[in-house]
């Protein structure tokens, strides 16, 4: 029996969101993440990589796109990154895949359905 919207209590409404992880689960395949966290150690700042284990998928985001400016050509690499909700990042953190930098810059949460989705790009790596 089809409900009327109106007789629908505005809670209850998004109830009805299915849970996808079980066809999420099925794209995503075992990765380690290295959590970058920077500390001061006798006055300098130092980075330590924390390994992390779980599963999830990762694709592009969106093209690579050149971008001209005054200061130079820069070209950055946007990833889009979908993962078991173990995983806890934020925005602005600085996560090691396969031995490249990358910087989150959204966060989309849907633990509730099984999953989070994180938009990355490849950060800058100082050469020195």
């Amino acid at each position: 029996m089809i409900q009327n919207g109106k007789d629908i209590k505005l809670g209850i409404a998004s109830a009805s969101l299915p849970n996808v992880s079980g066809a999420m689960i099925n794209w995503f395949r075992p990765m380690t993440f290295g959590i970058i966290c920077k500390t001061q150690i006798d006055g300098f700042t130092q980075e330590i990589v924390t390994n992390y284990c779980t599963k999830g998928v990762r694709q592009p985001f969106t093209a690579e796109q050149l971008a001209i400016k005054p200061e130079g050509e820069r070209s950055w690499k946007w990833e889009q990154l979908h993962c078991l909700p173990d995983l806890k990042l934020k925005t602005d953190s600085i996560v090691l895949i396969d031995c490249r930098r990358y910087r989150v810059m959204a966060l989309l949460d849907y633990a509730e359905y099984g999953y989070l989705e994180y938009h990355i790009i490849e950060d800058y790596a100082d050469a020195s």
